[in-house]
């Protein structure tokens, strides 16, 4: 990092080596300079805010260093820092802040995860967009990532998937059949039953192992494509199915007894989930002998932790928020800490269209997929629109809105911006416009120091990202930087100034634009056209 770094290093000297938390913010009023912390709120020893305040004072990297109560240290960037900041961007472009928060600790994410029984929901698309960008956010900034999908391909929903496809084998075969209401009734059900009996002998409906297997894998190859035709490639695919073959569920049923954490009533076998704190306990088994979510998700994380893994994200719908403690409760059977288990829940998603919504269900078979989404809008503005709120908000997608190859479409608005900025680099070098960076003023004005806060602080955003788990915030940020940048392209001539070392400042800046552009895009998974 590069301004966290100095921050960080000056309150540690005053700390005793204790590395502090603090957050970084652009005040709101430019008065208050470029930059601004709370973190003195916390010091309440005068003279140790003294110290810190002359230790900033003495820095040639700040001017007009001042704290406002009860605690905000504000600061102004001075020349030095500019040189020094634009010095790295044009050294490293994308890469200036590349490893900055480097660590060998293995950080396994785990997103998307959707049961293997129908194409992939906008839901299913959220996580997979929020999930996507915090990986790469944390792998550009040097961290250890695994992206894994779990398989749920095992247990009642499977069945009655593999019975609801053989039914619509049968009905293609001319037979009649009596359809369950709880069966899948989606029309892909029927392309699953049409493309089995095309590839395979029409015997093969009676053969429920083989059945499964190839009903499996049309779905997971399905979805694996639609993933990737998303941007999204996980690094494993962890099958459930396996896990209980290799004895791992009955593992935890045995040892949760052994410790006298379960215990047996009306058939099923329960949890003592009260003896941590918990309203009730929680069923393990039903009494059908159906496994629950609760106990094989018991048993993945207890398999994550064996894999080395000591930190673990876990990207769930809200409505899975009461499957959190109980969960984190069982791992601590095993001596796994609470710490080793954080879940980022994200709001369900409306899609909009004519500013009415679009009634969905799909145990009718009657939504839209997110295949479909991608192929109608397009990548880009899907996975931007699926971040452009925080991930426990509810997200009403506008259909219209996203259709628009306008300034309306954000993802247009900033793509835009960006395209500005390499229309500029073309006309440079079309014109043999020279950009000497050793002959530039430094001297830049308001308008001008606000674009340039914007680009310094993304900094600060990507480490807020992984520190807070919110990818929201870059498309946030990128947005204020193209909102910036628009008004800046209007009112300021870049290549027309007789003037050298004012244009080579508009020249620099422009080019400050389009580097944090361009990684921020690429962090959200969102192209960088050329032109548009």
């Amino acid at each position: 990092m590069i301004v966290r770094e100095i921050f960080d290093e000056k309150f540690r000297k005053y700390l005793k080596d204790k590395s502090p938390y603090f957050n970084l913010n652009i005040p709101k009023n430019k008065k208050y300079g470029d930059i601004s912390t709370d973190f003195l709120i916390s010091v309440k020893d005068d003279n140790l805010r003294e110290k810190i305040l002359n230790d900033f004072k003495s820095d040639n990297y700040f001017e007009d260093v001042n704290i406002v109560e009860p605690g905000f240290l504000n600061l102004k960037f001075s020349k030095e820092f500019y040189q020094f900041f634009f010095k790295n961007l044009l050294d490293n472009e994308v890469n200036y802040l590349k490893d900055s928060l480097k660590s060998e600790k293995k950080i396994q994410i785990e997103f998307v995860s959707a049961n293997p029984t129908g194409p992939l929901t906008l839901g299913n698309g959220r996580n997979a967009a929020i999930g996507d960008a915090l990986s790469n956010t944390m792998k550009y900034l040097g961290m250890n990532v695994f992206k894994e999908y779990y398989l749920n391909d095992a247990g009642k929903k499977i069945d009655l998937l593999i019975l609801s496809v053989q039914l619509r084998i049968k009905e293609l075969k001319g037979e009649k059949v009596e359809f369950p209401e709880d069966g899948y009734k989606g029309e892909y059900v029927y392309e699953i039953a049409k493309e089995i009996l095309e590839k395979e002998d029409e015997n093969i409906v009676n053969d429920v192992e083989y059945l499964r297997e190839a009903i499996l894998k049309i779905l997971t190859s399905s979805i694996e494509e639609d993933l990737k035709a998303f941007g999204v490639i996980f690094d494993n695919w962890f099958s459930e199915k396996k896990m209980r073959e290799r004895g791992e569920i009955q593992f935890v049923l045995d040892y949760l007894k052994e410790r006298n954490f379960s215990y047996e009533k009306d058939g099923a076998i329960w949890f003592k989930s009260k003896d941590f704190g918990d309203e009730k306990d929680r069923v393990l088994v039903k009494s059908d002998g159906e496994y629950t979510y609760f106990l094989t998700d018991i048993a993945y994380h207890l398999n994550k932790w064996n894999r080395g893994f000591r930190e673990v994200i876990d990207i769930w719908g809200w409505d899975h928020i009461g499957h959190i403690m109980p969960l984190k409760w069982a791992l601590k059977v095993f001596d796994i800490s609470e710490d080793f288990l954080t879940v980022i829940l994200y709001q369900i998603v409306h899609l909009v269209e004519g500013g009415k919504e679009v009634k969905m269900s799909k145990s009718k078979g009657e939504f839209v997929t997110l295949r479909e989404l991608i192929d109608e809008i397009g990548k880009d503005t899907v996975r931007f629109i699926f971040l452009s709120r925080s991930s426990d908000s509810m997200l009403n997608f506008d259909l219209d809105v996203a259709r628009k190859k306008s300034m309306e479409n954000p993802v247009y608005y900033i793509q835009y911006a960006y395209t500005r900025t390499r229309s500029i680099e073309r006309k440079r070098l079309e014109k043999n416009i020279n950009f000497d960076f050793e002959n530039i003023n430094l001297d830049f004005n308001s308008d001008e120091r606000e674009l340039l806060n914007k680009l310094i602080f993304v900094e600060e955003i990507l480490y807020q990202t992984v520190n807070k788990l919110s990818p929201h915030l870059l498309t946030f940020h990128s947005y204020d930087i193209a909102k910036k940048f628009h008004s800046f392209y209007h009112d300021y001539p870049v290549l027309n100034l007789d003037d050298e070392k004012e244009r080579n400042k508009r020249i620099l800046l422009v080019k400050g634009v389009e580097i944090t552009l361009s990684l921020l895009l690429n962090l959200i998974g969102v192209s960088t056209p050329e032109e548009m």
